[in-house]
C-alpha cells in the first residue's frame, strides 16, 4: 500500500475520531413522515410544483464543528407527488425520472462551508456536495439552517433520549444537467428546479 493511501486512510480515521468526540450520527429516516422536499418549475405557459417524502439516509454533525458535516440523503423517487395523477405517470415514466431504473434520488454532504451561527444552536452555511439523478452525479451547493436541539428527541418520539438535527434550504437543478427529458417541451416544464428542503434527522443517545 502506498504511503499517500496510508496517510489518506489515517486522516480519514481522524476526522471520524474528531467528529464521535462531540458529535453523533443523525437518522433522516423520519417515521413521522414530516421531513421533505419541494420543487418548483416556472416555465412560460405552465408552472408545477410538487413534493416528496421519502427520505432517508444519515449525516455526522458536531455542533462543536458544524463545516464537518458529512453524510448522505436518499430521496425515492416514487414519493414525488404533484397535484394531477397524469402528470405523475409522465414524471416517473423513462423519459423523465425514469423510476423504476432509477428508484432513488442522492445527495452526498461533504462539508459546510462559510458557516455562521444565527442563533444558539442554528447555523448557516453552504452545504456543499454531490448529487445524483438519473445515474448521473453533478456537484451541488445549498445554502442551508441547520439547528440542532440538544435533548429534544423525546418531543418527537416519547420515550426516546436524544437531539434533534433539523435541516431546512434551497437550490436549483437544471434538468438538462441530469438527462431528464432535456430540451423538451420547455415551455411547459421549466429546465431550472428549484428545490426546498425541510429535514429532520434523530440521534437517540
Amino acid at each position: 500500500m502506498k504511503i499517500r493511501r496510508i496517510l489518506s486512510i489515517a486522516a480519514g480515521l481522524a476526522l471520524g475520531v474528531h467528529l464521535w468526540a462531540g458529535g453523533a450520527s443523525y437518522d433522516f429516516k423520519d417515521p413521522s413522515k414530516v421531513s421533505n422536499l419541494t420543487f418548483d418549475m416556472t416555465a412560460p405557459v405552465e408552472s408545477i410544483s410538487g413534493t416528496a417524502d421519502g427520505i432517508s439516509g444519515a449525516i455526522s454533525f458536531d455542533p462543536a464543528n458544524p463545516s464537518k458535516a458529512y453524510g448522505s440523503i436518499v430521496v425515492t423517487t416514487e414519493s414525488i407527488m404533484v397535484p394531477k395523477s397524469k402528470m405523475r405517470d409522465h414524471i416517473m415514466a423513462k423519459g423523465w425520472m425514469d423510476a423504476k431504473k432509477h428508484p432513488d434520488m442522492t445527495f452526498e454532504l461533504m462539508g459546510i462551508s462559510g458557516v455562521t451561527e444565527a442563533a444558539e444552536g442554528a447555523f448557516k452555511g453552504t452545504a456543499k456536495g454531490e448529487m445524483n439523478i438519473k445515474g448521473v452525479t453533478r456537484p451541488i451547493e445549498a445554502e442551508v439552517t441547520l439547528k440542532h436541539l440538544a435533548g429534544k428527541l423525546g418531543a418527537k418520539l416519547p420515550g426516546k433520549e436524544g437531539d434533534l438535527l433539523v435541516v431546512t434550504g434551497e437550490f436549483v437543478v437544471q434538468r438538462d444537467a441530469f438527462n431528464i427529458n432535456p430540451g423538451q417541451k420547455l415551455d411547459k416544464v421549466a429546465n431550472d428546479i428549484r428545490i426546498g428542503l425541510n429535514l429532520i434527522g434523530y440521534a437517540e443517545k
